[in-house]
């Protein structure tokens, strides 16, 4: 279920995914069967897409935990992305977590 879930969001990030110069990018990791993979963030006005694979957003789902335990990478944060059918583990670095907050509900 998890595929068809990274598959439709490929196709809903192409579709309707950011372009031109007007939306920001940076580095993020996801957590795919059982290890880290690193892609590129587009941050659009209202979600977070990975590497033009998975669709991070309100809509979509939501963060349940930040953790800085076992990240990717040094300065790395987790984000617990709760979708209906699982949970998706998205590392970004700290410096981030403010331009996640503006499109992404985080806990308190």
């Amino acid at each position: 279920m998890s595929v068809l879930f990274e598959i439709l969001g490929g196709v809903f990030a192409e579709t309707f995914g950011p372009s031109g110069e007007d939306n920001s990018r940076g580095d993020g990791d996801v957590f795919l069967d059982g290890e880290w993979h690193e892609g590129e963030l587009f941050f659009g006005p209202t979600k977070l897409i990975w590497a033009e694979r998975i669709v991070f957003s309100d809509d979509e789902g939501r963060v349940e935990q930040i953790a800085d335990q076992d990240p990717p990478h040094p300065n790395f944060v987790v984000l617990h992305f709760r979708r209906p059918s699982d949970v998706v583990l998205l590392a970004v670095h700290r410096r981030e977590l403010k331009r996640v907050g503006a499109i992404l509900t985080l806990p308190l």
